[in-house]
């Protein structure tokens, strides 16, 4: 609907009042600021000079005032770190307050409310909202509703009533720079304009453009446990992002940022993502990777294979004897087989007959084998083996202490009758060490009873798989699992772990006890879902159990063709059922029509999920004679894209080793950048990356390095291919050699 004069000058004049508005309040708590920092300047000089050095020979009045003035400084510092925040979220304001407008008529009230919605509220003197969060419960019919019925749930129940206007604004710099009247939902005119921009070096919120079915992951507080799946370019990471700061707004006396953890893919991702919650006013979560944690967590005991690793091994070593071998090792450690047969083994270790002997000391029985046996097997039955074994120890090196005092004393009065020693201090030490000495076998007995190797733990359960297999009810075949035995325990005895083993090993560490508190964690937030195995979700259980989860992923983008979730009803096992909820997001906004067509046709058109009928140009495959012709013609499109105005530009290899051959070839000619590790910082530029360290990035032009059939063959390779394609904005180029990927020939 178009807006006449008269409205614009309305909208102006309400704008200018709310940008004094937002000036005065910022000036208020600039002076407010600068009060405390001089408040906090005084308690400090005041604390050194009227109290003083503090010592306990000054009494405890002294002590008690200092830590008064402490506790006085620690309350002046959170008040000028949260009008520090007030400043920055004026300073964002300021440049454009508000981005939506309802109006809306609650039942049984004559007006309609004007509700403006933006990043923030804002509210006057006299109470008056001028601005409505975006997170506020009100908001919502924003993202929700058409002109007409609506309805918001707020901590009163449900309010219903008609949404008499929906207006979309855009802001810029403290002026509109447009506006109009939307009947039916966020126009695809703001969306559109919005995705035909260039990408950025860092992720973007995106609260003025969020969708209904987006806002329902956002605001869901239905159930505990949220699984998203979605297609490449729905939003997936955004709404991840966006649900943490909603949560953070409507649970702020509940919990904050520290409460939070996010696992990315990798830590390019983690760099990438990290603008969006400062832009929406909050303070970044805690983020990190699961192989962070897990190489954390094992320690350096074993040279441990990465996951880049594990993926340049899987694309790169098929000509080698052992290959067949280790991808039916992957395919069984992360099955949901696999997760059964360890839940068996760990339920064995902690029933299995403990070889306890009696501790006697010179003839004196000091606890018998059935009394040990008793502690382990009934009073500290609850707890988890390491921890159960550990208590065991403690009790018996308690029981030992009397014993060993008086053997200390009969020693220390044995020396001074000796007359060969004068100084009573070395007496009792030389007594302490030969007491020690006696006592050694006894000790190292206990230390060997109680005794909990990890690792050995783990090769016995290879050499007894069979058994476990069975208890299981799992089927298997005699000579895959021989081989996968064989295989690991030879990896064991060298001392290496693959990455596979890896997660087996911190499964069992958790589950025997020796894990990290994390009960300050109330919600995770797990991207890229369809990359975790089954084992993984059950360490994510072990860990945060208590915590709530969001869940998000894509089937259709499981990058590693041997190790992924499978299904998302594997996850539903471990998960409790009735409060885990599966939520399908249906329509992909990142790429042009064009390109998402021609992506989904590498799924043999499975997928059916819509998109915003943004137009481009068709992507463009192009045959080339060899590498150096390849390169020739990526050097022509990036002077093509660069005159057009496109800033980041992704050149994507299958693998890592055929980046950095790229990035030689190209770096004389062309400023370009290369990521070949999951540590490398994105840049929005050139970048040459490897398809699996690219999904989550997004580029204005992607170009596909060599999709010939030699590179892309396979159902194995589809998805990888796919989850390519799908990083472009606007322009997708594939190159190739020899024969085009017969992946690609249905579209080509």
């Amino acid at each position: 609907m178009i807006i006449d004069e008269f409205e614009w000058q309305c909208e102006s004049q309400r704008l200018e009042e709310v940008t004094k508005e937002l000036i005065k309040q910022a000036y208020e708590v600039g002076d407010l600021k600068q009060a405390l920092r001089t408040d906090t300047l005084e308690t400090q000089r005041a604390l050194w000079e009227d109290t003083g050095s503090v010592s306990i020979i000054n009494g405890l009045d002294q002590i008690a005032d200092f830590m008064q003035s402490i506790q006085l400084i620690k309350e002046q510092k959170a008040g000028h770190e949260f009008n520090k925040k007030l400043e920055e979220q004026y300073k964002r304001m300021l440049l454009s307050p508000y981005f939506g407008r309802i109006d809306f008529l609650e039942e049984g009230e004559a007006l309609a409310e004007k509700c403006y919605i933006g990043i923030a509220n804002l509210i006057s003197d006299d109470y008056n909202f001028l601005i409505y969060d975006w997170r506020a419960p009100i908001s919502s019919m924003f993202y929700d509703y058409e002109i007409g019925d609506a309805s918001y749930t707020c901590p009163e129940g449900l309010i219903s009533g008609k949404l008499t206007m929906k207006r979309q604004y855009k802001i810029e710099n403290g002026k509109i720079e447009y506006m109009f009247d939307s009947n039916l939902k966020i126009d695809d005119e703001i969306l559109q304009s919005l995705l035909g921009k260039s990408s950025d070096s860092k992720m973007k919120a995106i609260v003025t453009t969020i969708q209904r079915e987006q806002n329902k992951v956002i605001r869901n507080d239905s159930y505990k446990n949220l699984i998203v799946q979605g297609p490449a370019g729905s939003g997936k990471t955004s709404i991840a992002l966006h649900r943490i700061a909603y949560l953070l707004y409507k649970y702020r006396n509940k919990i904050t940022s520290k409460n939070i953890v996010i696992f990315s893919p990798n830590n390019i991702f983690n760099e990438y993502i990290s603008n969006v919650l400062p832009q929406l006013g909050e303070e970044n979560m805690c983020q990190t990777t699961f192989k962070d944690y897990m190489h954390e967590a094992l320690g350096n005991e074993f040279q441990k294979e990465g996951y880049c690793e594990m993926m340049e091994y899987i694309f790169n070593a098929k000509h080698e004897s052992s290959y067949l071998i280790r991808i039916d090792n992957i395919r069984f450690k992360s099955s949901m087989q696999f997760v059964d047969v360890l839940k068996g083994f760990v339920a064995h270790l902690e029933t299995v007959n403990k070889n306890f002997k009696d501790i006697i000391i010179r003839n004196q029985l000091v606890i018998s084998a059935n009394e040990i046996h008793e502690l382990y097997s009934k009073d500290y039955i609850r707890l988890p083996l390491k921890k159960k074994l550990q208590k065991i120890q403690e009790r018996l090196l308690f029981l030992l202490e009397p014993y060993e005092k008086k053997m200390v004393e009969e020693k220390i009065a044995e020396l001074e009758e000796s007359g060969d020693y004068v100084d009573s201090r070395e007496i009792i030490e030389r007594s302490k060490v030969i007491v020690k000495d006696e006592m050694s076998p006894i000790t190292y007995e206990i230390d060997k009873m109680t005794r909990f190797n990890l690792v050995d733990s783990y090769k016995d359960f290879y050499k007894d798989l069979e058994i476990f297999l069975e208890r299981a009810n799992v089927k298997y075949d005699d000579k895959k699992i021989t081989q996968i035995k064989n295989y690991t325990l030879e990896n064991l005895r060298a001392g290496r772990l693959d990455y596979e083993d890896q997660i087996a090993i911190l499964y069992l560490k958790n589950a025997t006890g020796d894990r990290p508190k994390t009960s300050e964690i109330q919600y995770i937030i797990i991207d890229e879902a369809q990359d975790y195995t089954p084992l993984q979700y059950e360490i994510f259980h072990q860990l945060f159990g208590q915590a709530h989860k969001t869940i998000l992923g894509d089937i259709d983008q499981s990058i590693n063709p041997f190790m992924n979730v499978g299904d998302y009803r594997n996850i539903t096992q471990i998960f409790e059922k009735d409060n885990t909820c599966v939520l399908n997001l249906t329509k992909s906004y990142r790429s042009t029509m064009e390109i998402t067509q021609f992506a989904r046709g590498i799924l043999n058109n499975k997928v059916t999920e819509g998109y915003v009928k943004r137009r481009g140009e068709e992507p463009k495959v192009i045959g080339c004679l060899d590498k150096t012709s390849i390169r020739e013609s990526i050097l022509e499109d990036i002077k093509v894209c660069r005159n057009r105005g496109y800033k980041s530009i992704g050149i994507i290899t299958k693998t890592i080793g055929e980046a950095e051959e790229v990035y030689d070839a190209l770096k004389d000619s062309v400023n370009v950048k290369k990521i070949v590790s999951d540590e490398d910082e994105y840049v929005n530029d050139i970048v040459i990356i490897s398809a699996y360290l690219a999904k989550g990035l997004e580029f204005d032009v992607v170009m596909i390095y060599n999709a010939g059939q030699e590179m892309y063959s396979g159902d194995e390779d589809r998805l990888l291919l796919y989850t390519a394609c799908t990083r472009a904005l606007h322009v997708l180029c594939i190159y190739y050699i020899g024969s085009l990927s017969p992946l690609l020939m249905s579209e080509y």
